[in-house]
C-alpha cells in the first residue's frame, strides 16, 4: 500500500533509535530544518535536540506527514500539503513517477472540490508531458480544460491557458492541424477579451504559429506572426524571447541558416544572463545554435554543442522528455551523416524506444526513424 494511505513506520531520513533512545522529528521554518529531539522511552526527559539542515522535498514530505498524523489524511490541509510535497518532488527527474501518483490520487481524491482539484490536475499534466506520458497528458488535458470551462467558462484565462497547453501536446504528437483549430479560436477569444496586443494574447499567438511551423507552405505567414509579437511586445521579456527563438527556427526551416545563426547567438547570451548557464531555455537556445552550426557545415563544433546540450537535457528534464528525444535524434543524425553508424545507430535505436513509448508505435516519427534505422543497416 502507498505510503500516502497509512502511517509510514520508517523512512529514508527516520532517524530510528538512538543509543536506545526514541526520536520525534518536529517540522520548523519553510524548507530550512527539522528539530529532531531525543528523549527516553517514556517520552519524559529530553537528553538532546539538535537541528538539521533538510532539503526543499523532504521540509514538504515531514510537513505532510505531520499534517495527516495530526489532522487525517483528507482534511484540507492535510491535502494541501500533499499538493505541495508532490509539487516539490516533480521538480527532481528521479522521483518524477512518485509525484505523479501522488497527484493521480490527490485529483482522485478531491473530485467534489474543483476550486483545488482543477490546480492539482494543472501539475499532474505538466509532469505527464515533462515525463513523456504525451497520449495520457492529453486525456487529462482535456479533462482539465473541461472542467476550467465549468468552473469560470470558456473566456477564463485559466481555461485558456490550458487550451495553449493542449495544443503544444498536440503539436508534439503530430496534430498540427487539430491545434491549429484550437489555437485560432483561443487567439480570438484572447483578443476580444483582452486586446490584440495584450500579453497573453501574443502568447497564444505565438503558439498558434508553431502550429504552422510543421508545414514548408506556412512558414511566411509562421515568420509573421513571429515579427508581429516582436513588434507588439516592448523590451526583454520571455515572450520575446520566445518569439525571438521560434523566429530563429522558422529561418532554418527556410534555410536561411547565417540570419538564424546570429540570432542564436544572441539568445544564447541573452538567456545566459537572465537565467544563467545551466538552465533549460538556455540549453534550449544552444541546442538551436548547434542545430544552425551544422546547417553550416560546422560539424565539429555543432556536435560537440549537441551532446553537451543532451547531457544536460536529461539531467534537467528527464532521458524521456520530447525535448530530449528529440535532441537525441539529431545527435545520431549528425554522426550518421559523417559516416559513424556505429556511434549513430544506439542513439537512435534508443530513441525510437522512447518516441515509442510518448507517442505510440504507430507514430510518424516513429515509423519515419524507424525506417532511418532500416537504411543504417539495422
Amino acid at each position: 500500500m502507498a505510503f500516502w494511505r497509512k502511517k509510514r513506520e520508517s523512512t529514508d531520513h527516520h532517524l530510528g533509535d538512538v543509543n536506545g533512545a526514541e526520536t520525534t522529528d518536529h517540522y520548523v521554518g519553510d524548507f530550512g530544518s527539522a528539530e529532531i529531539k531525543v528523549t527516553d522511552r517514556q517520552g519524559e526527559l529530553p537528553l538532546v535536540s539538535i537541528t538539521v539542515s533538510m532539503t526543499p522535498e523532504f521540509a514538504c514530505g515531514l510537513d505532510f506527514q505531520n499534517k495527516r498524523d495530526e489532522l487525517g489524511l483528507h482534511h484540507p490541509k492535510t491535502l494541501r500539503a500533499l499538493h505541495l510535497y508532490a509539487f516539490t518532488l516533480g521538480d527532481l527527474p528521479d522521483r518524477r513517477d512518485e509525484a505523479i501518483e501522488l497527484l493521480d490520487w490527490l485529483v482522485a481524491a478531491l473530485t467534489d472540490d474543483p476550486e483545488n482539484r482543477l490546480p492539482a490536475l494543472n501539475d499532474l499534466t505538466r509532469l505527464l508531458q515533462d515525463s513523456g506520458r504525451l497520449a495520457v497528458a492529453e486525456q487529462r488535458l482535456r479533462e482539465a480544460l473541461s472542467g476550467w470551462e465549468r468552473l469560470r467558462g470558456q473566456d477564463d484565462p485559466q481555461t485558456l491557458q490550458i487550451a495553449g497547453v493542449l495544443a503544444g501536446v498536440l503539436i508534439d504528437l503530430g496534430r498540427r492541424e487539430e491545434a491549429e483549430g484550437l489555437m485560432r479560436d483561443t487567439v480570438a477569444r484572447r483578443a476580444r477579451a483582452l486586446g490584440a496586443t495584450h500579453p497573453e494574447t501574443l502568447t497564444s499567438m505565438n503558439i498558434l504559429a508553431g502550429t504552422l511551423r510543421g508545414s514548408p507552405s506556412r512558414l511566411a505567414e509562421a515568420e509573421r506572426m513571429y515579427e508581429a509579437i516582436l513588434a507588439g511586445t516592448d523590451g526583454i521579456n520571455d515572450l520575446i524571447l520566445l518569439a525571438r527563438h521560434n523566429l530563429a527556427a522558422v529561418l532554418i526551416h527556410q534555410g536561411r541558416h547565417a540570419e538564424a545563426l546570429e540570432r542564436y547567438r544572441e539568445l544564447v547570451d541573452i538567456r545566459a544572463r537572465l537565467h544563467g548557464d545551466d538552465h533549460r531555455l538556455t540549453w534550449s537556445s544552444r541546442r538551436n545554435l548547434a542545430v544552425a552550426l551544422n546547417s553550416l557545415g560546422h560539424f565539429a563544433d555543432a556536435e560537440a554543442r549537441l551532446a553537451q546540450v543532451l547531457d544536460a537535457y536529461r539531467r534537467l528534464i528527464g532521458p524521456r522528455h520530447a525535448e530530449t528525444l528529440a535532441t537525441q535524434t539529431s545527435l545520431a543524425a549528425m554522426k550518421a551523416n559523417q559516416g559513424r553508424t556505429t556511434e549513430a545507430v544506439p542513439l537512435l535505436r534508443d530513441a525510437i524506444e522512447g518516441y515509442r513509448g510518448t507517442h505510440g508505435p504507430d507514430h510518424p516519427r516513429v515509423r519515419h526513424l524507424t525506417h532511418v534505422l532500416a537504411q543504417l543497416g539495422e
